[in-house]
Protein backbone atom coordinates (compact mmCIF):
# COMPACT_ATOMS: atom_id res chain seq x y z
CA UNK A 1 0.00 0.00 0.00
CA UNK A 2 1.55 3.30 -1.52
CA UNK A 3 0.59 6.11 1.36
CA UNK A 4 0.49 10.04 -0.73
CA UNK A 5 0.81 12.33 2.55
CA UNK A 6 0.78 15.88 0.50
CA UNK A 7 -3.22 16.01 0.14
CA UNK A 8 -5.71 18.35 0.57
CA UNK A 9 -6.75 17.86 3.98
CA UNK A 10 -2.98 18.48 5.51
CA UNK A 11 -2.62 21.27 3.15
CA UNK A 12 -5.92 23.00 4.60
CA UNK A 13 -4.49 21.57 8.50
CA UNK A 14 -1.46 23.67 7.96
CA UNK A 15 -2.87 26.95 6.58
CA UNK A 16 -5.62 26.47 9.78
CA UNK A 17 -2.31 25.90 11.72
CA UNK A 18 -0.39 28.64 10.87
CA UNK A 19 -3.23 30.94 10.92
CA UNK A 20 -3.71 29.68 14.46
CA UNK A 21 -0.62 30.38 15.58
CA UNK A 22 0.08 33.55 13.99
CA UNK A 23 -3.42 34.67 15.86
CA UNK A 24 -2.00 33.46 19.24
CA UNK A 25 1.36 35.23 18.61
CA UNK A 26 -0.60 38.76 18.03
CA UNK A 27 -3.35 38.10 20.77
CA UNK A 28 -6.32 37.65 18.93
CA UNK A 29 -6.15 40.92 16.67
CA UNK A 30 -5.02 38.41 13.43
CA UNK A 31 -7.72 36.54 13.35
CA UNK A 32 -11.17 37.75 13.94
CA UNK A 33 -14.59 37.10 12.63
CA UNK A 34 -16.54 40.34 10.93
CA UNK A 35 -19.64 41.25 12.58
CA UNK A 36 -19.23 39.07 15.71
CA UNK A 37 -17.91 40.42 19.39
CA UNK A 38 -14.21 39.88 19.58
CA UNK A 39 -13.65 37.54 22.23
CA UNK A 40 -9.49 36.94 21.76
CA UNK A 41 -10.07 33.33 21.39
CA UNK A 42 -10.65 32.80 17.78
CA UNK A 43 -7.47 32.04 17.16
CA UNK A 44 -7.88 28.61 18.98
CA UNK A 45 -10.74 27.12 16.62
CA UNK A 46 -7.90 27.41 13.89
CA UNK A 47 -5.60 26.24 15.66
CA UNK A 48 -8.32 22.85 16.90
CA UNK A 49 -9.20 22.52 13.27
CA UNK A 50 -6.19 22.58 11.61
CA UNK A 51 -4.78 20.19 14.15
CA UNK A 52 -8.05 17.82 13.37
CA UNK A 53 -7.47 18.13 9.76
CA UNK A 54 -4.02 17.39 10.05
CA UNK A 55 -4.96 14.01 11.94
CA UNK A 56 -7.71 13.43 9.17
CA UNK A 57 -5.38 13.49 6.12
CA UNK A 58 -2.43 11.38 8.53
CA UNK A 59 -4.71 8.39 8.47
CA UNK A 60 -4.86 5.69 5.52
CA UNK A 61 -8.01 5.46 3.61
CA UNK A 62 -9.66 1.80 4.14
CA UNK A 63 -8.67 -0.63 1.73
CA UNK A 64 -11.22 -3.02 0.68
CA UNK A 65 -11.15 -6.15 -0.22
CA UNK A 66 -12.82 -8.01 -3.02
CA UNK A 67 -13.07 -11.70 -2.96
CA UNK A 68 -12.41 -13.72 -6.15
CA UNK A 69 -15.88 -14.82 -6.39
CA UNK A 70 -17.28 -11.37 -6.94
CA UNK A 71 -15.01 -10.43 -9.41
CA UNK A 72 -16.01 -13.67 -12.11
CA UNK A 73 -19.72 -12.77 -11.57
Amino acid sequence: MQFRWWNSFNLLGIILVVLGLVGALSRGHFVFDPGRAVSGYEWLIYLVAGVLMLINGSLPPAIVHTSQENDKR
